[in-house]
């Protein structure tokens, strides 16, 4: 019994732990969609705004383009990959993005998991709102 109860304990602890993030370095990254192209397999959004509070300090000029694809011919959702491009200064940032999208109402939710330059992993919901031409994230640096 006291073993089944230490390997129970430990299992949980386990599990419980490794759903630990840190996303307390959060910032705001606000963007307008500048242009779109359908295509049959996949559409690509590209867009340009700011991230404001970003731990390196505020970008004025950011640049995305995502390519949203949907490969698993699912309802409403799918996934996208991307690349960002950013300026503060004489500080530049490149960096890939990746992530899934799903349908909400009016709106698009984007999750994504981005790989950026510097050596930071950047975690972000946001929306996406075609009928506004608008893109807004809450996210955060992965500690």
């Amino acid at each position: 019994m006291k073993k089944l109860l230490f390997t129970l304990t430990l299992v949980f602890s386990a599990v419980g732990y490794s759903q630990d993030l840190d996303l307390s370095n959060a910032f705001k990254a606000d963007f307008n969609i500048d242009s779109i192209t359908l295509g049959v397999e996949s559409s690509t959004v590209n867009c340009s705004g700011a991230a404001i509070g970003y731990e390196n300090g505020d970008y004025s000029a950011v640049y995305l383009t995502y390519h949203f694809t949907n490969r698993m011919d699912t309802t409403d959702s799918g996934e996208f990959t991307g690349l960002v491009w950013a300026q503060n200064g004489e500080n530049f940032l490149q960096g890939t993005l990746q992530g899934i999208w799903r349908r909400k109402g009016q709106e698009f939710e984007l999750i994504t998991l981005d790989n950026i330059n510097d050596g930071n992993i950047i975690f972000a919901v946001g929306k996406l709102n075609f009928a506004k031409r608008t893109l807004n994230f809450d996210a955060s640096v992965v500690d």
